[in-house]
Order: structure tokens, then sequence, then C-alpha cells
């Protein structure tokens, strides 16, 4: 057995490097980041051949002094902690101290530097772990490092390398990182000699729209949450918006570049009911936290963060941007021009609208959307609000502009195809897909009488029978108290049969036996506590889904139009529970430019 002896500091240097250095990107995140950190506000960057044949990133930072250069490529020689207390509250992106050492066992490395109280400038070189003294140079201020033949001496690791392209794509990547990060400070790439990327110094959402372009930030929403201890903002896509590029998801904390899976998880709960399935989400979120309430010292690369209070965190995450997306501020799936207004609905207030809407219907002798010819109006159409005549509908131009923006959905047309409302607006012509819409509608005015524990019931008078299981019936008896919460009442009529006395005031009694046993099933997978809290919305979806107004009912002009109003009123009525869109826009321009008028 060999004996056990110490390896070579360059020996323990290349391996470090398969850990930090990983391709030419990894490279200039590291002399990135340093630059950053010694206070530069210009960064300019040159690849040439993707990173493989050089690296250089100079700034204007204050410069290192001339004694300690050498120190700068030593291992674990750091000038940005200096005690185990300062791990707890790291401020900087760098820490550890290995990575130019590191980069430097496995190229031909060049570090210039000028500190601002020196006369000149001075050099080192590093090549195979040697070091050179320092020597005077040609510089006026800042930092230049060049990092050039990487893996020269480690041939395995090179062939690993893609093509100059795919590696200066991934340098790309980081500079992109970098650059929204830091909206203070100016950057520059090239490639080959040829300029590729510039940004100036610029507000947050101007550095955005610089470095990522407009079509994601023209058609997301701008978000802003949170206090000194705790804050987050950044923009998030809207629902309906449809990409067409990859995914842009970035997420900084603290100025740091990170993927995590708690911030992940949020953000992708508060997206729950109003992404179309299989949609992913573009964000780029910036959110700044206590720097003790959150450890970066849990990955060789410090791209992921551990933190404190992680599910505090998640639900501030969550409850920001499920905030967001229920105001009422939209964007059109065909049309990114936004005309709606932030409108802030209580709670109570929407519960005693759907309250006094069930309460009107029954004493019209209605029950509510069970009327074939009245598919509509008796959950919603009385209830309060505008109600239109035929003058409106033919005399749209001597609407005066007041009440057209008062309702910026504008007023029903028509019917087509028994699916879609027909409406004008002050823009144009609006499309509904009716059902979409009313299941927004429902499904919202069942989370908020949840929420309240108070879904409306109605006294049936012949009572439903349903046919079940033996485990189902055992799993209804003991569950009672959370079907009578989703609204349903029943008794037991037999050893397989519950005979239904009391369902929710909203449902046909023909979908019932299918809601009911839908429910008993999502109980036994899940359980009464879950399905509750982390699967309630799902449950409410599948009744609104079934409640809502089904295709080929025809709705008067008068229901269509109560329709438009509750969108309007409705937190995240521009999708439906499953993330479709309800409605579009054609901008009159778009029609003018179709029938070619004034061409």
């Amino acid at each position: 057995m060999a004996s056990i002896k110490p390896l070579p500091d360059i020996l323990i240097s290349q391996i470090a490097a398969g850990e930090v250095v990983e391709r030419p990107a990894s490279v200039l995140k590291e002399l990135i980041e340093n630059s950053i950190d010694s206070g530069a506000n210009e960064i300019n960057i040159a690849i040439n051949e993707g990173g493989m044949r050089e690296i250089r990133v100079t700034d204007n930072g204050p410069g290192i002094p001339k004694n300690e250069l050498q120190l700068a490529l030593s291992r674990h020689a750091t000038s940005k902690i200096s005690a185990l207390t300062h791990l707890e509250s790291i401020v900087s992106l760098g820490f550890r101290g290995e990575a130019l050492a590191s980069i430097a066992s496995v190229s031909q490395f060049v570090l210039s530097s000028k500190h601002k109280l020196e006369a000149h400038g001075w050099e080192i070189t590093a090549e195979g772990g040697r070091v050179s003294e320092p020597s005077p140079c040609a510089l006026d201020r800042g930092t230049v490092v060049s990092v050039k033949n990487l893996y020269y001496n480690t041939p395995a690791r090179k062939k690993f390398l893609r093509s100059q392209n795919t590696e200066y794509g991934h340098c790309d990547e980081i500079y992109k990182q970098a650059a929204l990060a830091h909206p203070t400070i100016e950057f520059t790439i090239s490639h080959n000699g040829k300029p590729r990327r510039r940004a100036s110094n610029k507000s947050i959402e101007t550095r955005i729209r610089e470095t990522l372009g407009s079509d994601l930030t023209d058609a997301s929403i701008w978000l802003e949450e949170g206090a000194e201890e705790l804050s987050i903002q950044g923009f998030v896509q809207q629902p309906a918006y449809e990409k067409g590029t990859k995914d842009a998801q970035y997420l900084f904390i603290n100025g740091r570049y990170v993927r995590d899976r708690v911030i992940s998880h949020a953000i992708k709960q508060a997206f729950s009911d109003v992404l179309h399935h299989g949609k992913a989400i573009s964000y780029i979120l910036f959110i700044k936290i206590n720097p003790r309430l959150v450890d970066v010292n849990v990955h060789p690369r410090k791209t992921e963060v551990r933190f404190h209070q992680s599910q505090a965190i998640h639900q501030f995450v969550f409850h920001a941007i499920e905030k967001k997306l229920g105001s009422v501020e939209r964007v059109s799936p065909k049309s990114t021009h936004s005309f709606f207004t932030d409108r802030k609905i209580a709670i109570s207030s929407q519960y005693s609208r759907l309250q006094d809407n069930l309460s009107l219907a029954l004493e019209k002798g209605t029950s509510p959307l069970m009327s074939s010819n009245n598919a509509y109006s008796a959950i919603s159409a009385q209830g309060g609000g505008y109600e239109p005549t035929s003058r409106d509908i033919s005399d749209w131009n001597e609407i005066g502009d007041n009440q057209k923006n008062e309702f910026p959905l504008g007023f029903a047309l028509a019917q087509l195809s028994g699916v879609y409302i027909l409406a004008q607006n002050h823009e144009g012509l609006i499309i509904i897909d009716m059902h979409a819409a009313h299941e927004r509608i429902v499904y919202e005015q069942l989370k908020t009488a949840l929420d309240l524990k108070e879904i409306p019931k109605q006294k049936l008078l012949i009572p439903i029978n349903v046919k079940l299981d033996l485990t189902q019936m055992a799993v209804v008896h003991e569950n009672t108290q959370l079907l009578n919460t989703l609204g349903f009442e029943f008794s037991t009529s037999g050893p397989e049969n519950i005979a239904l006395r009391a369902i929710p005031s909203f449902l046909e009694p023909g979908k019932v036996p299918e809601l009911v046993t839908g429910v008993i099933k999502d109980i036994m997978e899940y359980g009464a506590t879950r399905v509750l809290q982390e699967n309630r919305n799902e449950i409410l979806s599948t009744l609104a889904c079934h409640s809502a107004v089904r295709a080929n009912r025809k709705l008067s002009v008068e229901e269509m139009n109560n329709l438009l109003r509750d969108m309007e009123r409705t937190e995240r009525s521009d999708q439906c529970n499953h993330g479709r869109p309800t409605w579009f826009q054609i901008s009159l321009s778009e029609l003018d430019d179709r029938f070619m008028r004034g061409q």
C-alpha cells in the first residue's frame, strides 16, 4: 500500500479547477465577479474562439497593489472575508479565494493591475503552476486579466469542450446574468474582435429590455413588493404570453444569479391556476434579503443558496406574485396594449355579491344555472351594475368617452356558434370564450366562498341518489364535515348509496353524481386536510368547469353584457382555470389594414 503524502499545490489547484472551471464560461464568471467585487463600474470582455483561445476581462476598479499580485494567485487568499463569522453574512460575490489559483493552474495566465496609489501598473504571469515576479507594465488604471489556451496542460479536460460558437453562447449567458444583476455597471463584450453587446448604466427595467429584448418585457408585469429586510422586484410574464423563443428564467439573490427550488416552486404555485397546462413560466426576479438569512456557501460554483427560513421566503414570493397576477391589469393575448387599471376587490364584497345574486335568483323562482334558457343570468345577471339597452349597442359612437372607458370590455354585439361572444369596445372588436370566462368567474367566487366557509347551498325537494362502493362510503362517513363545507348535505340510503339533500347552489343536478365521486376520489388520494389546503383549487376548478355556461347555450344580449361586467370585476379573468385565454382584442387599425382601408 502506498504511503500517505501531501499533494503538490499545483495538483490541488488543478483538482479544484475541475469543480470551479467547468468550461470557458466558468472562467468568465469568476473574472467578472472579481471585477464587480472590486467596485468597478466599467467592465469590458473580449472572447476569442469561444473562450478557448483567450478570455480577457478589463475593469476600471481601484487595482491591486504590487505586493499583493502574487498573493492573488495563491490558494485560499482573498480580501473578502477574514473570519468564520463573515461566512454568516456574505455580501460579496466571491469569498473562497480559490478561483484565480485554479484558473491559473490550467491556463496561460496574465494579471496586470495599477493600484490607484501607485505610479504605474505591474504584471505577473503564471504557467504550469509557476508564478513570475511582478514586472512594470503600461496600464492607466484598473485591472486586466488574460486567460489563454484553457486546459492546454490538461488535454483530457480540453476534449470535453464543444465548438467555439457553443462555448461563446455559454459565455454570452454569463454576460447577460452579470448585466442583469448589476444595472449600474457598464458592460461590453466582443467575440473574435467583433462587438456583440453593450450595456450602459441604466435602470433595472431598461437594462432588462436592453439585455433580453422588449418582446418579453412588453408582455410581462412589473412586480415590486417588500421592505428593507426582504424585497422582490422584476418582471413575470403575463399568463397568456406566447413565447417565440426559449423561456427566460433569471433569479438573483442579493445580486447573485442562482437556481433555487424553493423560489421556483413558489413561482409555479402562484401561476398554478392561470397558466395553460405544460407551459413554462418566464421571469426575471431580483430578491434582496438580509445576508444573515441566506447561506451562499453551499455549492462550488455558488449557484445555489440555502435560506434559514425557507417556508417564509416561499410564502413571501408566492403571495407577492399571486397578488400581482390577481390585480385586474391585463395584456390581451394578441395585443400588448394594456388598458385595464388595478382594481382589487375585497373578499367580503365578492362574497356578498355572490350571496345577493343567489338570493335574488331563488326569490324569482329560478335555480342558478339550471335553466337551459337562462344559463347565465340566474347566477350573475341581476348582480347589479350596468344593464344595456338597444341604443347602447346600435349607437356605440354616440356613447361618451367616460362611459366607454368605464367598461373596458365594451358591450356585446352577438353570439357566434354558441361559443363566442362578439363585443365592441373603444379599441375595436373583442372576442370572448363565454365558457372559459364564466368558468373563471365562478371559480374565483367559489374560492372566496370557501375561504369564508360559506359556499351557498340549495335544498333539494327530491334527493339525488349516488351509488358508491364500500370504500367510498367509508370515506364519505369519515369526511362528512368536509363535504358539508363544500356545499353537500346527505344521508345514507343504503349500504352503498347516499341521498344528497342539498348541493352547492350553482350546480346542475345532472352533474352532481360525477362531481361527488370525483371529490371522494381526491379525498382518498390526498387526504381531507390536503384537499382543503394544497388541492382545494383543483377541486374548485372542477366544480367551476362543470357549472359554467356550456357551449351552444343561447344567451340574450343582457346576459352577455352581464358576463362582460363580471369579467371586469373578477381577478385573473384573462385566463380560465386551466390557463387558456378567455378573450382577445382585434383593434380597428388591424381591421382597417385587413380591409385595405386608406390604402
